[in-house]
């Protein structure tokens, strides 16, 4: 993987870093207030929320390099 790639998809992981760290909160502050199965619940959708954000952004930047790609080599193709 490349350096630039890492930087790329740093954003991301930082994101999915965050809800996950949210999604452990929630669960250990409801199950201290009594409520364990209310934070699980609250976890799991948060959870389940941040790596679907992750999978939408890796996804978006794997389309916009293929557009890149195609442009680059458009432009090569006309320089000919």
């Amino acid at each position: 993987m490349t350096n630039s790639r890492l930087r790329r998809n740093g954003w991301a992981t930082v994101g999915l870093g965050l809800s996950i760290a949210f999604a452990v909160g929630a669960f250990v502050y409801f199950a201290l207030a009594g409520s364990p199965l209310r934070g699980a619940a609250l976890g799991v959708l948060v959870a389940a929320a941040g790596v679907w954000e992750y999978r939408r952004k890796i996804q978006d930047t794997v389309i916009a390099e293929s557009y890149e790609a195609e442009a680059e080599s458009q432009t090569r193709k006309n320089r000919r």
